[in-house]
């Protein structure tokens, strides 16, 4: 027998209904045992707590061993003084002359510090994108996942984050928090008009799952934590 298009279509249809029942079916005595051992609870708009580190140390531990397993470069230091000195450090492993720096007060009060390098304020487009390094703060950090988080309504940073080959964020070790939820739920009640989440260098992969790094932003990623507990 010759079936219509349409019945071809309701055909195919069934089956595929037919098949999700099945593996339903089957996956019961699964979903079973995963409620049983993780509990049954019912989802709700609140933010669900999750266990907390025991002190700020770990958070600085976690967030460094995540960034850098993808590849991120993190040194903590003590103060400010120490971190214009891991600035001067990063800008002469890399060669950079024309550095573009945020509006950030703590990235300017740090650049203040170090002499005979010119750094370029409020870089228009044509400018960022013939420097070698850029500079910003960073507003939180995750440590679940190595992530910055820049909020555009605090500084002037965005296209400075994105567009050298090479940013470099300094921030303050109070500023991490362990999970996502936690920076939703500091960011939900003013929410900037842009929150920029920053993990690692630029990567991008092709549909032949080719990797290549710093096509779509900095390839390199450097990050300063300053110590403030």
């Amino acid at each position: 027998m010759i079936l219509t298009s349409s019945k071809q279509n309701e055909a195919a249809r069934d089956e595929i209904l037919a098949s999700i029942r099945r593996n339903l079916k089957m996956s019961e005595p699964f979903d079973a045992v995963h409620r049983e051992h993780k509990g049954h609870s019912v989802v709700t708009d609140a933010i669900v707590p999750v266990r907390k580190l025991e002190s700020q140390n770990s958070l600085i531990e976690m967030f460094t061993q995540n960034l850098e397993m993808v590849g991120g470069h993190v040194t903590p230091v003590k103060d400010e003084s120490e971190a214009a000195n891991c600035v001067v450090s990063v800008i002469k492993g890399i060669g950079a002359n024309k550095i573009a720096v945020s509006g950030s007060d703590l990235v300017g009060r740090i650049v203040g510090k170090i002499e005979d390098k010119d750094f370029i304020e409020n870089a228009d487009v044509e400018t960022l994108f013939d420097c070698h390094l850029g500079i910003t703060s960073a507003q939180w950090a995750i440590a679940e996942t190595g992530t910055l988080v820049l909020e555009s309504e605090t500084e002037n940073h965005r296209l400075t984050s994105l567009v050298p080959a090479v940013h470099l964020c300094i921030f303050r070790a109070s500023q991490i928090r362990q999970t996502l939820g936690e920076i939703l739920e500091l960011t939900g009640k003013n929410m900037s008009r842009t929150i920029t989440f920053i993990t690692g260098a630029s990567r991008t992969s092709d549909i032949e799952l080719t990797l290549a790094i710093g096509v779509h932003g900095p390839g390199e990623l450097h990050v300063i934590v300053i110590d403030d507990q």
